[in-house]
């Protein structure tokens, strides 16, 4: 049966950066482990997160199990699904022998627990058209840090899109994930079709996906799966809570989402995507996702932003509040005047 379940997590409690406005300059709290200012490890307190998050999901409640997993590139990202994916591949591993109606004991066997890094899934960066922001790492930089992630098979995996190191509007940034989340869900589809085709029905089994990813893509990707845009992006709708887990259920065919308030197709002369977006397997025009649509044929979201597996409790919720736009141009220094004021000697 096709993908049905789609698991949002957010990295856990993770270290600072800054950014000189007038420059556009990053500076990292703390020294990075890829160099990257933009990609700090998590904080002692996120390492615990991650190894709750990981407890809950291996836990015998917990169903269905991932059978995929997609993260965006930066290392915070990985370092919080790093728990969960390797006690994911233990279990598999270790009830390989008993399998039951396409189940490898708690474990589909058609799982591929290999993480695949989606940069369509990436930070968002406010638009700027004076300094580029920073790169995404790549797999060949990640793989030396989490080997046990990232394996040979998976660091073939090409991306969807890379998004622009110009930045994006907050509308941009919708239209990027609702791309990328297409593009995998229909990618999930066709492995498990293809997977499944011999399979007599009572063997086809639940399939899921858990993607981590940042506080502003996760909000945007749950309006993309349910459809749902509000009037106003700063509204609190999507709960993106650190090592937070929400569940997204795939509608039923028969099943119709109805048109929300605020709910529109994008007016606007701005592009849909952001200049210097690179499309890799992606085309680059965005699905029609809003009016209660939803990308894929549209999402439930039946559990949102739940910390109840964490010590803490909700920690660090987030939304947006506004473009985080940089097109001002650099800043002259302190100590000089704007080029159209002139100097009067007294």
């Amino acid at each position: 049966m096709p993908l049905d379940t789609i698991y949002l997590t957010r990295h856990g409690h993770r270290l600072s950066w800054t950014i000189d406005f007038r420059t556009g300059t990053y500076r990292a709290q703390f020294p990075t482990p890829t160099g990257n200012p933009a990609d700090p490890a998590l904080t002692s307190h996120g390492v615990r997160q991650s190894l709750e998050l990981a407890e809950y999901i291996a836990g015998a409640e917990f169903h269905p199990k991932p059978s995929r997993v997609y993260s965006s590139p930066f290392y915070r990202c990985l370092q919080t699904i790093q728990p969960s994916v390797e006690e994911l591949k233990r279990l598999s591993a270790g009830s390989g022998s008993s399998q039951q109606n396409g189940q490898i004991g708690p474990i589909d066997r058609h799982a591929d627990l290999d993480v695949r890094i989606e940069n369509g899934l990436g930070e968002w960066f406010g638009a700027t058209d004076f300094f580029d922001h920073p790169a995404h790492p790549t797999p060949e930089i990640m793989s030396t840090h989490f080997p046990t992630l990232l394996t040979e098979a998976s660091q073939a995996y090409k991306p969807l899109l890379i998004p622009s190191r110009r930045g994006e509007t907050i509308a941009q940034l919708h239209n990027r994930v609702a791309t990328a989340l297409e593009g995998i869900i229909a990618d999930i589809d066709s492995e498990v079709s293809a997977l499944e085709a011999e399979l007599p029905p009572d063997q086809r089994t639940s399939k899921s996906v858990l993607i981590c990813a940042h506080a502003a893509p996760l909000i945007a990707m749950g309006r993309a799966l349910t459809g749902r845009m509000p009037d106003d992006s700063s509204e609190e709708d999507f709960n993106v809570f650190t090592a937070g887990l929400s569940t997204f259920k795939r509608r039923g065919s028969s099943t119709s989402s109805a048109v929300q308030s605020g709910d529109h197709e994008q007016s606007s002369s701005e592009k849909p995507l952001a200049e210097g977006t690179t499309f890799i397997r992606a085309s680059g025009s965005p699905p029609q996702w809003r009016n209660g649509r939803g990308v894929g044929g549209g999402w439930d979201c039946v559990a949102n932003g739940d910390c109840s597996f964490l010590s803490g409790g909700a920690e660090r919720g987030w939304h947006f509040d506004g473009e985080e736009a940089f097109n001002t141009g650099p800043m002259a220094p302190p100590s000089e005047l704007p080029a159209n004021v002139a100097v009067t000697k007294l």
